[in-house]
């Protein structure tokens, strides 16, 4: 039986890794119809006939869940690394230059208060070089990773470190904050004195939010500790809030360097409670190009 070469050109064509693909994005035969808008008999047939002529098996299930082979999982990979390969090869050829182009993420944190300095640092340096930078949540960012759409992202949240190449950029202190004339910010707290406060908080999902509900269940506490919780969907208005008074908040110290300098802000020493999380920058496993990213992260702070 004739089997198809994965490094053929046809292959980014061909409807049945696309189908692969996206199976395994959305975990469900049914899910993967509805989104490549055919029927899950066809994907059923699809996935069976990719199986039969490459002679592997792909994708299997244990129970009622739908679990990738490892060969399953290296085909994946080697798809997104092609797809990426594409997408640079598409760039050079409509772009009016030679010059290096880099698409990357950034979450929340990141993007608004270490990136623009990065990038500032990084075009003083490369003026012709062709910068991407997209902001969203972790979630997103991986899954633009996986499908080849950026080259690597700078993330502040977990993510699968078995499903992608990986290194440390630091280690981020987390830390608690009030207004300038609030008596929290003048002597070091107990961690249960600060559940009388109003807590101004993120909204479910991001980050830092989940960085806080974990640190807080390692002391036995979780938001509910607090005597009123209200979701802020935004650094900027948690920031404005507390500088007025009108409670606390837990965020990183590079989002608050700015106001703890000018004053407008205060850190709250808690004894005890001392948090950081790491700051990643995150790409597939084999990712080729890494020259570009290794001079752009030299310039990280």
């Amino acid at each position: 039986m004739y089997k198809h070469n994965l490094w053929e050109a046809p292959l980014m064509l061909d409807y049945r890794y696309k189908t692969f693909l996206t199976l395994i994005e959305e975990g469900s035969y049914t899910k993967a119809a509805k989104k490549l808008n055919i029927t899950q008999p066809a994907v059923t047939q699809h996935i069976q006939h990719l199986q039969e002529e490459l002679g592997v098996q792909l994708l299997r299930y244990e129970g009622k869940q739908l679990l990738v082979t490892e060969k399953g999982r290296y085909l994946e990979e080697q798809l997104s690394l092609l797809n990426r390969d594409v997408e640079r090869i598409r760039t050079h050829l409509l772009q009016q230059d030679d010059a290096p182009t880099l698409s990357f993420g950034a979450t929340l944190t990141i993007g608004e208060y270490v990136m623009p300095g990065l990038i500032g640092r990084y075009l003083e340096q490369h003026p012709r070089h062709h910068l991407s930078m997209i902001v969203d949540n972790t979630a997103t960012l991986t899954g633009l990773i996986q499908k080849g759409k950026i080259d690597f992202a700078l993330i502040e949240g977990d993510f699968n470190q078995s499903r992608f190449g990986f290194q440390k950029l630091s280690d981020e202190p987390f830390i608690g904050i009030c207004a300038a004339d609030s008596p929290l910010g003048r002597s070091e707290q107990e961690l249960a004195a600060l559940f009388s406060e109003h807590l101004f908080v993120r909204e479910e999902g991001s980050g830092s939010r989940r960085i806080l509900e974990n640190a807080l269940l390692k002391e036995g506490a979780n938001l509910s500790s607090f005597g009123r919780t209200t979701v802020v969907g935004g650094i900027g208005p948690i920031k404005q809030l507390v500088a007025e008074n009108r409670g606390i908040a837990f965020l990183y110290r590079i989002s608050v360097e700015k106001e703890l300098e000018e004053g407008t802000l205060k850190e709250i020493p808690i004894r005890g409670f001392s948090v950081a999380h790491p700051f990643h920058v995150v790409h597939l496993k084999d990712f080729r190009d890494r020259g570009p990213l290794q001079e752009l992260l030299s310039f990280y702070r």
